[in-house]
């Protein structure tokens, strides 16, 4: 719920608790009315397609991504702030997230955004990060994204 809140700047009429204590049908249309009723979802929107979208989301919550060496071209990380976590938190969080892509990729920059993972596509914030990208970009320089 949360997620949904700070990606769509949002609220959404739901309760925490009779969420957490409902069954997986009950959440469904427990969701579907709080997005219907916060403009997310047209009125006509069907529990099913719901709940496609939230299985698709659980997934990708439960993936767990292993990177494997071999990649030596540039790359870049941006790192952002949890908002649910205070300034050291987040410096612990971004030192570890650095420390183990760099095992990885040993050539890593990281720069550090404004906003947080939600809000660092929208404006203002996303200006920040399109100039930042722009200034990596080697112009004139032919380059081989595979």
């Amino acid at each position: 719920m949360a997620a949904l809140q700070r990606s769509s700047g949002k609220p959404l009429a739901l309760q925490a608790q009779a969420f957490a204590e409902a069954d997986d049908a009950r959440q469904l249309h427990l969701l579907q009315d709080a997005m219907v009723g916060a403009g997310l979802l047209p009125p006509r929107a069907s529990v099913q397609a719901l709940q496609g979208m939230v299985g698709c989301f659980a997934r990708a919550l439960r993936t767990v991504y292993r990177p494997q060496p071999g990649y030596s071209g540039a790359v870049s990380l941006v790192l952002v702030a949890d908002p649910g976590l205070d300034a050291p938190g987040n410096a612990r969080e971004q030192a570890a997230a650095l420390a183990g892509w760099q095992q990885v990729l040993p050539q890593l920059v990281a720069w550090h955004g404004p906003g947080d993972h939600f809000s660092i596509l929208k404006a203002p914030e996303v200006y920040s990060l399109a100039a930042w990208w722009f200034d990596q970009q080697a112009v004139g320089v032919p380059q081989d994204l595979a």
